[in-house]
């Protein structure tokens, strides 16, 4: 018994790392306003320095230098309803040394996750050379990331109780003006772009560490005796982009753009590395004393885990046909097949300094598969300066039942939204604003330890309701 608590607990230290994943993993499609106020409905339109993301090869359409500076508030209200008591025991001893069975509290406390906000960015520039038929730009945006923040004394602690990541793609392009070196742009336009991406990335996770083991081992002189490990950590990578434009003339319009890496899947690969910290409550540090045969905890480590951002692309169709009226469809992939499986890696393993913790690298499944995002958008301009816009999406959940976990709860989403601009004579202001509702049921043995240390699969129903909120500027020069 004792060596599969050892085990078990090197498995709850590693069960913190999907978290980080799940939120990198998690990809973010609000990357302006115009595109939040339509849901995202924009890979088909070259009116707005945003095309850099959603359709690279549109910049041809732009005149001159334009660029537009935003940023996206994104506030998920989570709460958990917890399934009922799971009936699970464990073997424990009492403070007078009695040895039996005690009840697992998990499933029995609903609870909210903590408010937490999320302010990813977008910077655009492009410049058009007319007489060479290129053009020129630059991008910089956050389309991985978000994370959940949990109480920390909630069913579900010793899977994860703080997650949040950030991702920053930089990504200058060059698009090509085919049509206008053929000759045929008055009847046809055609446009194609490539780029390069570098990626910097960071990661904050936080889960608490069971040890209740040490209760039976120490026949009752250690009570509820537990720990914390936080790790934070930084990684780079590179990739690419590829995209097409092509549009009939104030009829219809098609954009498509394709982002990859250069890891297996044609994925981002990014590793992260930094420090991981562990801390213990005094019965925790008694515990730790305990253990300390067969397993040591370092007060601080390096470690390294590896993810991959899965390569995904999007493309849309747009009809044009109705002066001032614009009516968008967008279809959105993310392959995450890139993400089967996970490991962690301590560096005090290596060094000989923390035995038992090299059980640790061992990698747990994940299996995610495709996500994918179906997007209806319309706009219409009122005056000639007065955008008004609407949008609904959908989107599917990568995430396999036997994998769900509750570092970022997710679900079949509807998303519905709205917004407005203003346009200037060489500048232009727009916000937009989307309601986001999804919940699925976790219903695994994600979380489940031993009878020695039982940690808590926190199973239930999750809900969550984003309010997402969008301002940008543009200008042309």
């Amino acid at each position: 018994m004792i060596s599969k608590s050892n085990v078990t607990i090197c498995i709850l230290i590693l069960a913190c790392l999907p978290l980080s994943v799940r939120a990198g993993g998690f990809l973010i499609y609000e990357h302006n306003a115009t595109a939040t106020g339509m849901a995202g409905a924009r890979s088909a339109l070259d009116d707005d320095p945003s095309a850099l993301y959603f359709s690279p090869a549109a910049i041809t359409e732009l005149e001159g230098l334009q660029f537009q500076l935003g940023s996206t508030g994104i506030l998920p209200m989570v709460s958990y309803e917890a399934a009922g008591p799971s009936g699970r025991t464990y073997t424990t001893c009492t403070p007078e040394g009695v040895v039996g069975e005690a009840l697992v509290n998990d499933g029995e406390n609903d609870v909210d996750a903590k408010l937490k906000g999320f302010t990813p960015i977008h910077l655009y520039a492009s410049y058009n050379l007319p007489a060479q038929g290129i053009s020129l730009g630059f991008s910089l945006t956050n389309p991985f990331g978000l994370g959940s923040y949990w109480p920390g004394d909630w069913d579900g602690r010793f899977i994860g109780t703080e997650t949040e990541i950030q991702t920053f793609f930089s990504n200058p392009v060059i698009a090509v003006d085919i049509a206008k070196l053929a000759g045929f742009k008055d009847q046809f336009k055609l446009s194609l772009a490539a780029g390069y991406t570098f990626v910097y990335g960071t990661a904050h996770l936080a889960k608490h560490i069971d040890l209740r083991a040490a209760e039976l081992l120490s026949r009752g002189a250690i009570q509820n005796p537990s720990g914390d490990m936080v790790m934070d950590g930084s990684a780079t990578g590179h990739g690419w982009n590829l995209a097409l434009y092509a549009e009939s003339p104030n009829m219809l319009s098609l954009g498509f753009s394709l982002r990859g890496g250069f890891a297996d899947n044609a994925s981002i690969r990014m590793p992260f590395s930094g420090a991981a910290t562990f801390r213990f409550n005094e019965a925790g540090e008694a515990a730790r004393d305990l253990l300390a045969g067969m397993l040591v905890f370092p007060d601080e480590s390096d470690a390294k885990v590896t993810m991959n951002l899965p390569l995904h692309f999007n493309t849309g169709i747009a009809y044009r046909g109705i002066e001032n009226l614009t009516l968008a469809l967008d279809l959105y992939m993310a392959f995450f097949a890139s993400y089967d499986e996970l490991g962690l890696n301590f560096l005090c393993t290596a060094e000989g300094t923390c035995p038992g913790l090299a059980d640790a690298a061992e990698p747990v499944e994940k299996n995610w598969h495709t996500s994918w995002q179906v997007s209806l958008g319309a706009e219409y301009v009122l005056f000639d300066v007065l955008p008004l816009r609407l949008g609904y999406g959908t989107v599917g959940s990568p995430v396999p039942a036997e994998t769900y976990d509750p570092a970022l709860p997710d679900g079949q989403r509807h998303m519905v939204s709205f917004g407005a601009g203003y346009r200037g004579s060489w500048w232009k202001v727009d916000v937009g604003y989307m309601l986001a509702l999804w919940q699925d049921t976790k219903d695994n043995l994600v979380g489940v330890g031993d009878d020695l240390n039982p940690e808590g699969a926190a199973n239930g129903t999750y809900r969550t309701q984003t309010h997402i909120l969008s301002l940008s500027f543009s200008a042309k020069i």
